[in-house]
This record gives structure tokens, C-alpha cells and sequence, in this order.
């Protein structure tokens, strides 16, 4: 009985030791925890141009992305007669989010908004000749400088499947890859200098912009969206 309670007391220190010891470990884990943030910044390229964004995990299924990208071309040249100049502009913002069918996993579905992605603008000045429009013949000199825009809705629905994860886990670096359509179908307009005094012209143009439009319509119902990316997770 003499040794009962030194043993005891002896079995209580060292684990107590033991706890002491293990308590810096267990800080340091849980620190090291808690840097993930399950977030990330990515780059991106693809048919709404070159740009970044950053997303961020709010749940083990859902995560939220915000973005913007940009890229534009300019061409001139003549033509019989024609002197054409154009431009094409892909230019978008999105709030997007993803829905991860398994935990913190890298298939999701995405849904949300992006902004007008494709804006395309054209002159034409006409130096001699004669041009139809909606079977109607014109001179260069009644038509004057012809003008053409098409663009897509200011904002549109975004719908769409990928690969990718902004959550802490593996590597650093992320391929990813989004496939989608931003729903929503471009507006054509079309305008002459000559139109302004020439009635039959303009009536001329009119019919043609809804010519034009419903060809257009028929063919390009929603903008399609391809992009490639890498992102840092941190």
C-alpha cells in the first residue's frame, strides 16, 4: 500500500507530460489548417477572350466565381468599290456558381449571369457603282456610308458544366476547364447616311435589318463558351 499512491500520482504526471508535449503539435496542425482558405485567383482563355477571376468555396458543394475577360479585332480593306472597316469586340463580367455533385470535388455544374459577350461593328463607304438593298439598287452617292452592328443582350444566363476546384486540396495549381452557352440571341441594326433624305431608303434598310435579323436569329441562338484556365489555390 505504500507504493499505491506515488504510482499513481507518477502515472498522472507523465501523462500529463504526454499532453503538455503533444499541446504545440495540435497548435501548429490546427494552424496550419486554418491557413486554407479555399480560395483561388485563375487565368483564363477561350471564346469570351483572355481575362481572370477569383473564386471562393462557401460550402463543400457550392462555390461562387467573379470574373471578367476582354480581347478585340480590327480589320480594313477595300473591296470593289467598298471601302470596309470592322471590328470585333468579346468582352465579359460573370457572377457565376458552381454545384459540386461530391464534396469539395472538381466536377461541378455552373450557373449565373455574364455580361454582353460579342459585339461586332462594320462601315462600308462605297466609291462608285450600285448596290441592292432588299432588291432595291442604290447609288454611292444615295447610300452614302452603310453601317452594321450586332451585339448580344446587356446580360444574359449562363448555364454550363467543368472541371475545377477553388478548394485546399492536393497541389497549388489547378487545370480547369468550363464548357456553357450564355442564353441569349444577338440585335442587328443597320443604318445609311442617305437614308436621312431618301425615304425609300431607309424603308429599304429596314426591311433588310429584318431580313437580317431573322437569318441571324435562326442560325445563333445562344453564345457558346469555351475556356481554359490554371489557377493558384491558396
Amino acid at each position: 500500500m505504500r507504493w499505491t499512491v506515488p504510482c499513481r500520482v507518477g502515472g498522472i504526471a507523465a501523462a500529463l507530460w504526454s499532453l503538455a508535449g503533444a499541446a504545440p503539435l495540435l497548435g501548429q496542425q490546427q494552424s496550419a489548417a486554418a491557413k486554407h482558405t479555399d480560395m483561388s485567383v485563375a487565368f483564363r482563355f477561350g471564346t469570351t477572350g483572355v481575362g481572370g477571376e477569383i473564386a471562393k468555396l462557401l460550402a463543400p458543394h457550392v462555390a461562387v466565381r467573379v470574373g471578367g475577360s476582354y480581347f478585340s479585332e480590327s480589320v480594313s480593306k477595300t473591296q470593289s468599290n467598298v471601302a470596309y472597316n470592322a471590328s470585333l469586340k468579346v468582352h465579359t463580367g460573370s457572377l457565376l456558381l458552381d454545384l459540386f455533385p461530391a464534396s469539395r470535388g472538381n466536377f461541378h455544374v455552373t450557373v449565373g449571369a455574364v455580361t454582353n459577350p460579342l459585339s461586332i461593328s462594320a462601315t462600308a463607304q462605297p466609291t462608285g457603282g450600285t448596290y441592292t438593298l432588299n432588291g432595291q439598287s442604290y447609288t454611292a452617292v444615295q447610300v452614302g456610308t452603310l453601317s452594321a452592328t450586332g451585339k448580344f443582350p446587356s446580360v444574359g444566363p449562363y448555364v454550363g458544366l467543368g472541371f475545377g476546384t477553388p478548394a485546399s486540396s492536393g497541389g497549388a495549381l489547378k487545370l480547369l476547364l468550363d464548357l456553357g452557352v450564355v442564353i441569349g440571341q444577338p440585335t442587328i441594326s443597320l443604318t445609311a447616311t442617305g437614308a436621312a433624305g431618301n425615304p425609300q431608303l431607309a424603308s429599304s434598310l429596314a426591311a433588310q435589318q429584318d431580313t437580317t435579323q431573322t437569318d441571324v436569329r435562326k442560325y445563333l441562338k445562344v453564345y457558346p463558351v469555351i475556356a481554359l484556365g490554371l489557377a493558384y489555390r491558396f
